[in-house]
């Protein structure tokens, strides 16, 4: 957890791009000596931090809490805490069982058969059955939210066993990771609250719109209120006055593109995402056709630094293409930035022949930080022959000029799904992939890797030939951040699946003199 005035913050990021160089202190004109015995001034207590009178949220009132079609993280937040999935990603990535109680694969690797938990129930005291959670399922694949990460699913059922079937159009032993998706009860989806399975319930009357801890919620576990008010906004920017007017206790965002109007003192706990920032290259340039000066490119860039100083924290610098947190990681093959080795690299991939390569940096312009990482790389890559120049676009423009190849290299960010499928990224034919990279190796290691029961074993290998080849160059993986009130919330453990993960640890400090 990281404690700021949020204006300081945004200062700080804004001078990101700046150069910081390491230098001596000056020494002061008087020290001040103490010697044993002396009375030594202490330093004033902290004042006690200012609790709320109770734990308030924003949501949207007039749209629906269906998790399947509410857009928005604001209104997802809340739903979070009515609605449960069949797994849930840890800090790690990994899928823990929420509503499922057992899987198994058939030998062809293409069927999941999933058991759900006998003892879930729903709040109108309904039993849960592998006909809601196969209902939610498809209509989530039929989703603009969840269609892409379920696109390889080929049928989803119920059977008569009263399991959840899952049939795949290609293996993938990381399916559960993409089973993070909060369950509704069948037939109750097309209302503005259907009815879900986890610990509050949504109440409105007279007294306002809130919501209230099950009083029978099937995993029995202790939460940190009772009840949580609910206040209307209309959209980000509404939610973020409100938070900072005190109207909201909590308020879950990208720092990147939201704290610039966030005000007064917060505490900020990070959220991991699977949002890569990365640099693509055009394989068909005179100069990025080489695997060699693309690997020579990717030992130049200070990742490190880059998360610390261009996103001032906010980031998880990254050498490949999978969130340092998960398991699958290969943190072993992590290569020591230095300048000296970048030079080297470059000069025995032939880019040291004095002639002069001019080569455009292809860049949406409607992200301040990502300009601000572009330009930076651009500064510290511009080296022998090479000359680097940004080319910042408009969003149309910029995509246009992706699709046309009109680039030598771009700044690209994607959100990757947590199974961790590079297919449409470094794939053949890939729907990201712009750089038209194409290599029968890599695309047998990213099927093996999907197939592989020992997906460490299999991503070590697939991870080892991407460093080799470079058909990209990652950068690191954003987080999110979950704001509180200093003094109000202890125990706060988010994980990429939800802000609320592990909810019954969670401690809640409220003001209670009234």
């Amino acid at each position: 957890m990281r404690r700021f005035p949020a204006l300081l913050l945004v200062f700080l990021l804004l001078l990101s791009g700046c150069s910081v160089l390491s230098e001596e202190p000056d020494e002061p004109e008087d020290w001040e000596v103490y010697q044993p015995g002396d009375t030594v001034q202490a330093e004033p207590p902290e004042e006690e931090p200012e609790r709320p009178a109770a734990f308030t949220m924003a949501y949207y009132k007039n749209s629906t809490f269906d998790p399947i079609t509410c857009g928005e993280r604001i209104q997802q937040d809340v739903a979070s805490l009515m609605y449960e999935p069949l797994f849930q990603l840890n800090a790690q990535f990994e899928p823990v069982p929420v509503l499922c109680e057992s899987w198994s694969w058939d030998e062809t690797g293409m069927v999941c058969t999933l058991s759900l938990r006998q003892d879930a129930y729903f709040q109108d005291g309904s039993a849960l059955t592998a006909k809601d959670a196969a209902g939610t399922l498809q209509r989530a694949k039929a989703s603009e939210r969840y269609g892409y990460r379920l696109r390889k699913m080929a049928a989803i059922t119920a059977n008569r066993s009263g399991e959840l079937v899952i049939t795949l159009a290609e293996p993938n032993q990381g399916l559960l990771a993409l089973l993070d998706i909060p369950i509704v009860k069948s037939g109750t989806e097309n209302q503005p609250v259907p009815v879900g399975s986890g610990p509050y319930m949504f109440v409105s009357d007279s007294e306002g719109d809130r919501l209230t801890a099950s009083s029978d919620w099937w995993q029995h576990k202790t939460l940190p209120v009772s009840v949580i008010p609910l206040v209307d906004t209309k959209d980000r920017d509404t939610a973020r006055y409100l938070f900072s007017s005190r109207r909201i206790e909590l308020l879950t965002m990208d720092p990147t593109d939201d704290l610039a109007s966030v005000t007064g003192q917060s505490e900020s706990t990070d959220r991991a995402t699977t949002v890569l920032q990365y640099i693509g290259f055009n394989t068909a340039s005179a100069v990025f056709s080489d695997a060699a000066a693309r690997t020579a490119f990717s030992r130049g860039i200070p990742r490190g630094t880059m998360a610390n100083a261009q996103l001032a924290g906010l980031a998880i610098p990254a050498q490949f293409p999978v969130s340092p947190l998960s398991p699958l990681y290969p943190a072993g093959l992590e290569l020591t930035y230095s300048r000296d080795d970048a030079m080297t690299a470059l000069t025995e991939a032939g880019q040291n022949t004095g002639e002069v390569k001019e080569l455009i940096l292809l860049i949406n312009e409607e992200d301040m930080f990502r300009l601000t990482s572009a330009q930076y790389i651009a500064e510290n890559l511009s080296l022998l022959d090479w000359q680097i120049t940004i080319q910042a676009l408009p969003w149309e423009e910029y995509l246009a000029a992706l699709e046309t190849g009109a680039f030598d290299l771009y700044f690209g960010e994607v959100k990757l799904t947590a199974d961790w499928d590079l297919s449409d990224l470094v794939g053949t034919g890939g729907l990201l992939n712009y750089g038209n990279y194409a290599d029968a190796t890599t695309d047998a290691l990213l099927q093996n890797f999907a197939a592989a029961a020992d997906r460490t074993a299999a991503g070590r290998q697939l991870f080892t030939y991407l460093q080799a080849t470079a058909p990209i160059v990652p950068i690191c993986f954003k987080t999110y951040s979950v704001l509180t009130y200093p003094g109000t919330v202890e125990g706060m453990s988010p994980s990429p699946s939800s802000t609320f993960f592990e909810l019954e640890n969670w401690k809640i400090y409220l003001d209670t003199s009234e």
